[in-house]
């Protein structure tokens, strides 16, 4: 249980952000990506194209940035960190 929490905490995949709630600029945590139109929800206006937004958390505050992709184009995140996140994940309501 230690190492496997060890492993997470040290070879997370983050990214140098800021932070748009506290303004913060930092090491930001991925969380994970999801392709927006993965169910057509945005086909009417970008096809049939994949169009990703990945999500990374604030180490201040603990708010989500998102990081909008180019239509047709892939996060550019390292393959052993990459996770695909689904719509209801971490959906309370």
């Amino acid at each position: 249980m230690f190492v496997e929490k060890f492993f997470k905490e040290v070879y997370m995949y983050k990214r140098l952000l800021k932070c748009s709630i506290c303004g913060n600029t930092g090491e930001f945590e991925y969380i994970g990506s999801r392709d927006v139109n993965k169910k057509g929800d945005v086909k009417d206006i970008i096809g049939n194209k994949e169009m990703w937004i990945s999500y990374f958390k604030c180490p201040e505050c603990s708010s989500i940035e998102v990081e909008f992709h180019p239509v047709g184009e892939k996060p550019d995140i390292p393959e052993e960190f990459f996770r695909e996140v689904a719509v209801e994940e971490g959906n309370d309501r």
